[in-house]
């Protein structure tokens, strides 16, 4: 049988996108953001034009990538379905907006473990959406989620992904590591 093309059954991280400023935070849930380079490190995230945010990364040329864990599912979802331009839902959600240095106005999260800062390189149209290609010029988490090899520990089993409306969490398969 074949069917119609469709992305929306592949998974997808939930990630909340920090954008604005300091003084005016906003924040987005996107599932739509990934990978796209690895020297530079680049990553992309697709936003709609009509949402709110996507005008405040635009103008600002920034973003931060904050890794929410399967404890903060409440947060995932109020940031996905409530728009900046009717809740400051920084403030409704009792979470703190800080500066992500060396960004200039694109907050980040204090209480994601995980966090990129991430400035826009191109601006792709495509339909739909808009996908912001970015280089992340740093990250910063907590000191305890270093890994031996000095990256980050992006704690996989506590990342949340959305698929078919509805979000997931991430289990290891088994224990081991890929050998070339």
């Amino acid at each position: 049988m074949k069917f119609p093309p469709f992305v929306h059954s592949f998974p997808a991280p939930a990630v909340l996108i920090g954008c604005g400023t300091i003084n005016h935070p906003n924040i987005i849930t996107c599932s739509w953001f990934g990978t796209v380079c690895s020297e530079p490190p680049m990553v992309s995230v697709s936003v709609r034009k009509p949402r709110f945010s996507y005008h405040l990364i635009h103008e600002t040329r920034e973003f931060t990538a904050n890794l929410p864990l399967r404890s903060q599912i409440d947060i995932i979802e109020y940031c996905g379905t409530k728009s900046g331009r009717d809740v400051d839902k920084f403030k409704k959600l009792g979470l703190t907006a800080v500066p992500c240095p060396p960004l200039e106005n694109a907050p980040m999260i204090a209480e994601c473990f995980l966090v990129l800062a991430c400035k826009v390189t191109q601006t792709l149209e495509l339909g739909s959406h808009d996908i912001f290609i970015a280089e992340v010029v740093s990250i910063h988490g907590d000191e305890k989620a270093i890994l031996p090899n000095g990256r980050p520990d992006p704690c996989p089993s506590e990342q949340v992904v959305y698929l078919n409306g509805k979000y997931w969490s991430l289990t290891e398969i088994q224990d081991r590591v890929y050998q070339k």
